[in-house]
Order: C-alpha cells, then sequence, then structure tokens
C-alpha cells in the first residue's frame, strides 16, 4: 500500500483521529489512571515478524484503539500525581499536529526562521518570569532528560575542556535517574559520580559534600560540578 493518500483519505484519517482524542479527553476522568497488560499477553497481540505489505491506516488505527491506549498510563488524567511530565492539553495536541505536518525544524534560522524567532521571544519571557539577568537564555527541548543531558554536556565543555580524566561528578542521593544516564552517555564512568547524602528536608547534606570535595582534591581528583 503506498504511504500517500489522497486528500479524501487524508481528511477521513484526521477526522477520525481527532475523534478520537476528543471521545478520550471527554471521558477522561471516569477512566482507571493506568491500563498495563503482561509482556506475554502484548507479545501475543503485537508481536512476531515485519509484515511484508503496508496496512490500511484505517486498520492500523483500529488497533491502537484496541490494544495500545487501553494500556497505557494516562500522564494526563486529573488523578494522575507520579511524576513529571506535562499533561498537555488539545491545544498542545494539535499545535503539536502542526508542527509535525510541517515537518518544522526549528533547530536554526536557516530552516524555520520565524519559528526560532518564536522560541527566542518565549525564552525571553521564561527568563524575565525567572527574574535572570538579561544575558540569560537558553532553548527547549523534548523534556527534562534532554534538558539535563545538554546541560551537563555544556558544563563539561566549559568546566573540564571536555577531558574528564580525573573528574568527579556529585550529585544528591535523590537525584533524577536522567542524570546518571546522562553521564553515561557523555562518557564518565560509574566511578566518577559521588552520590550524596540528603538532610531532614531532602536537600544535599552540605558538610557530606565538602568532605567528599576535599577528599578527592586530596587524592588528585578534580570535581566537577560543584
Amino acid at each position: 500500500m503506498t504511504v500517500e493518500l489522497s486528500p479524501d483519505a487524508m481528511r477521513a484519517l484526521g477526522y477520525r483521529v481527532v475523534d478520537i482524542l476528543v471521545d478520550h479527553l471527554a471521558t477522561l476522568d471516569g477512566k482507571p489512571v493506568t491500563g498495563h497488560a503482561s509482556w506475554e499477553v502484548l507479545e501475543q497481540r503485537l508481536g512476531g515478524p515485519a509484515p511484508e505489505d503496508g496496512a490500511d491506516p484505517a486498520a492500523v488505527l483500529h488497533e491502537l484503539e484496541r490494544e495500545v491506549f487501553p494500556n497505557v498510563m494516562y500522564t494526563n488524567h486529573p488523578r494522575f500525581f507520579a511524576f513529571v511530565p506535562g499533561p498537555s492539553n488539545f491545544v498542545g495536541v494539535m499545535a503539536d499536529t502542526l508542527a509535525a505536518g510541517f515537518n518544522v525544524i526549528a533547530c536554526d534560522s536557516l530552516e524555520a526562521s520565524a519559528a526560532t524567532a518564536i522560541e527566542r521571544t518565549t525564552i525571553d519571557w521564561l527568563r524575565d518570569f525567572c527574574g535572570m539577568p538579561a544575558g540569560a537564555g537558553g532553548l527547549f527541548t523534548s523534556g527534562g532528560s534532554v534538558a539535563n543531558l545538554t546541560a551537563l554536556a555544556t558544563a563539561r565543555q566549559v568546566m573540564l575542556d571536555g577531558d574528564m580524566t580525573g573528574a568527579v561528578v556529585y550529585c544528591s542521593e535523590q537525584t533524577h535517574g536522567s542524570n546518571q544516564k546522562a553521564l553515561r552517555i557523555l562518557g564518565f564512568r560509574r566511578e566518577q559520580l559521588r552520590k550524596v547524602a540528603v538532610d531532614d528536608d531532602w536537600r544535599i547534606d552540605m558538610e557530606a559534600l565538602s568532605a567528599a570535595v576535599a577528599e578527592d582534591r586530596a587524592a588528585g581528583l578534580r570535581p566537577f560540578c560543584v
């Protein structure tokens, strides 16, 4: 089956997707927060070899409705309090649809000058909201994990000039796991990470941190990100 659809077929598929989204959001508060099926069941339903031929998009959409959407966690559910992911809303969903449909690549002004201008403007707004100095800037990422990776990569270059020999990274023992993954991606070894204890208010214990830094400096190591 061709990957290109006629205008009528595109409209039919798009309208069906919108109907599914609206029905889902309109009934969300009456659904369980989390749907789950075992790996064995999912493997039986969704596994198997790659098909030889493409499928009708409507058939794939029906399979998603039947097998996939009931077996996910709804992070935009009004009773979802587990962790960080943004809840989104229908306006944001439509914005994502437009961004994907126009294939907006906002990595530089050559490819998407207006989108880049919007990013710069909204970053300026956030800077002002947070009371940061006029020279502060940044960029949007796909989420907190990529933001942590980007920040650590920047710090590695600024503070270590890319040379991680003998460097030691310090973090609270409560630090999000994405930071550990980011450090491994950036080439830091497991033994280059020091997890520092926290106090009764879950803040990093500054005395324990100072002691760890002093110990590592005495051993000829280079404290990083302190």
